[in-house]
């Protein structure tokens, strides 16, 4: 992210690529989806565990690396050069295990972080519903105590990878209080009483789910931090989320317009006419600036978190800057490749890509939702029905 890293960052950097160097199967250049792509990324976390490699913003008492803020973005940047897959135990990994290594109680983090760390449990994050995705405070899945456990019913939906996990944490109602009436859980996802209902998106694959709870049982040894507290827990698991996560976004995106560049240069000397002196070039040049503001927004970002101080509006925006950004940079390299994006080979990926992003205006905070964040802290007020 052309940032000026210290000496120790830079051993860090070599002794991490020296392991991967090793380590990285030099067959995973050839780019896969659906399912060999879920398994992808199971066996590389799995490999970066037994590495050691796994969790780079943990405490090392924990497993973790204890990197500073500033290894962690060699450690992304190393992983992005190589095209590296996320781990499958990402939202484990890098949201909840910090919410639980904070709230949890020592039993909960001894039990559950060294099994997250080996993708023996596998987690899904159970917070939107049908009437609660934008507005989380509204949800209105029910936890009734029952003595030593709570039994739970209600509906989550949009559930990340929840067909391919075991346990959930999950926000459900203990009161009528709209923020005060929320906890934080764990769900053991193999009981008979959770129900796992795939739902196959616009590009084929069924990574997201809708999970239905019907008097499913959560012992009262698996609620996370004070009873009535999720609310706070919910702001810190997603402060995570929409943190340092956001630099690997960055990276990513910027390699996807350098690959991007090098298409129109290929197609340009391919003799293909459409191209030189089209829209196209106005688009690669928005691209460009999108990828470089991104970038700018990511660093301060990365610049507050390190000296402690508040973050403010800033995840709103690299939030609206890369879900829009990324968007129009994949809406161009299909109007370049054309057909040839339809075509199974070496640019259906591009189509893959595409079909995925659709979504990301929605999820993790839709646009909407982002663009009242700003408005408020201008003092403006939030666009009608907004929150």
């Amino acid at each position: 992210m052309n940032f000026t890293y210290s000496q120790e960052a830079e051993e860090f950097r070599g002794s991490f690529r020296s392991w991967l160097e090793e380590h990285f199967p030099q067959e995973w250049n050839r780019e896969v989806t659906g399912e060999e792509w879920v398994q992808r990324r199971k066996q590389w976390g799995e490999m970066l565990a037994e590495g050691g490699w796994v969790a780079p913003s943990w405490p090392e008492e924990y497993g973790g690396l204890g990197l500073s803020i500033e290894q962690q973005l060699v450690y992304i940047e190393e992983l992005v050069s190589i095209n590296a897959p996320e781990v499958l135990n990402s939202n484990g990994i890098g949201i909840f295990a910090l919410t639980l290594i904070k709230y949890g109680t020592e039993e909960q983090k001894k039990h559950y972080l060294p099994r997250m760390l080996k993708h023996e449990d596998i987690w899904c994050q159970g917070f939107s519903e049908p009437n609660a995705g934008s507005d989380l405070a509204g949800l209105q899945t029910k936890a009734e105590d029952k003595g030593d456990y709570f039994l739970l019913n209600g509906q989550k939906v949009w559930t990340s990878y929840a067909p391919y996990s075991n346990k959930c944490y999950v926000l459900v109602r203990t009161a009528d209080s709209r923020y005060k009436g929320i906890s934080l859980m764990i769900l053991d996802m193999e009981q008979k009483g959770v129900t796992v209902r795939p739902i196959k998106n616009i590009a084929g694959e069924t990574e997201l789910a809708e999970v239905f709870m019907d008097d499913a049982i959560v012992p009262k040894a698996d609620v996370v931090g004070e009873l009535n507290n999720g609310w706070e827990m919910a702001n810190f698991a997603l402060s995570n989320e929409r943190g340092i996560h956001f630099a690997q976004r960055s990276l990513k995106m910027q390699q996807e317009f350098q690959q991007l560049l090098s298409l129109f240069t290929e197609q340009i000397d391919l003799g293909k006419a459409y191209v030189k002196g089209s829209k196209l070039q106005t688009q690669l040049v928005q691209s460009y600036l999108s990828c470089e503001i991104l970038k700018s927004v990511c660093l301060r970002n990365i610049a507050l978190i390190s000296q402690g101080d508040d973050t403010g509006v800033l995840p709103a925006i690299a939030k609206l800057t890369w879900s829009e950004g990324h968007q129009d940079l994949l809406n161009t390299s299909l109007e370049l490749l054309g057909e040839e994006s339809l075509v199974k080979g070496k640019h259906e990926v591009w189509m893959e890509k595409f079909l995925l992003s659709r979504a990301e205006t929605i999820y993790a905070g839709t646009t909407q939702v982002q663009k009242n964040i700003i408005a408020k802290s201008l003092g403006l007020p939030s666009s009608k029905g907004g929150r």
